[in-house]
């Protein structure tokens, strides 16, 4: 019998130390749900399923104090939002609800940094045509400027062994520089295209190349052409 009293004290202890833990020191970084929170925790932040309320509510998975995961967020005015979440905003599908004029409307679709981008996902960056190389990458080195910059690469080193080099672009001013070349100041959606000469694998002819692609998210962008 004391065993069993014993057992069931040690339980209600834990599971009072959790609420308090949940409530006490696992912080949620958002402070409009940030007054209380209840869920998982790790490192003293909002970590897993939890839900937290403030001015507005969230249920659904956090990370690093942030909602990040799938989860419902609804706020003070009445609007809600379900779907997926990346650093406390809307990133991926999901379906935002809310009043029109007193009538119930609805947004469903894609979102990116918390905005609506639209029905169909938008993909940050498409190669519509390559040729004479054999891989094209795009890399987003920064978002401090909106830049399509291009370099080359041969045997995994960076190549200035390129000639006849001509450059297209939808929107930017060009500019060269001494590893790579590109625009500056572009907008977006950016189309560019290249062509340009480049020796053969045994240095006995040369290849004429082109590449074509689409950049439809901002940013300071590297394109790579590895021949």
């Amino acid at each position: 019998m004391k065993t069993r009293i014993f057992f069931t004290c040690t339980v209600l202890l834990s599971l009072l130390t959790v609420g308090i833990n949940a409530q006490g020191t696992c912080k949620v970084l958002n402070p409009k749900i940030g007054d209380t929170y209840s869920g998982d925790c790790k490192k003293g932040l909002a970590d897993g399923q939890g839900e937290a309320f403030g001015t507005d509510q969230y249920k659904g998975e956090f990370r690093k104090g942030l909602p990040d995961g799938t989860g419902t967020y609804i706020w003070q005015t009445g609007e809600k939002y379900t779907g997926e979440w990346k650093l406390g905003m809307r990133e991926g599908n999901g379906v935002y609800t809310f009043k029109v004029d007193g009538k119930d409307s609805e947004l469903s679709g894609y979102w990116k940094e918390d905005k609506y981008v639209g029905k169909v996902k938008i993909t940050p960056y498409l190669i519509t045509y390559k040729s004479g190389v054999g891989r094209v990458t795009c890399t987003k080195v920064g978002t401090a400027r909106n830049e399509v910059n291009y370099q080359f690469s041969r045997a995994g080193a960076t190549s200035s062994n390129i000639s006849g080099l001509i450059m297209q672009a939808s929107s930017g001013t060009e500019s060269i520089g001494t590893n790579f070349t590109g625009f500056e100041e572009v907008s977006f959606p950016f189309e560019g295209k290249i062509k340009f000469m480049v020796p053969n694998a045994l240095n006995t002819a040369t290849i004429l190349c082109e590449v074509r692609l689409t950049i439809n998210e901002p940013g300071i962008w590297l394109i790579t052409s590895y021949y």
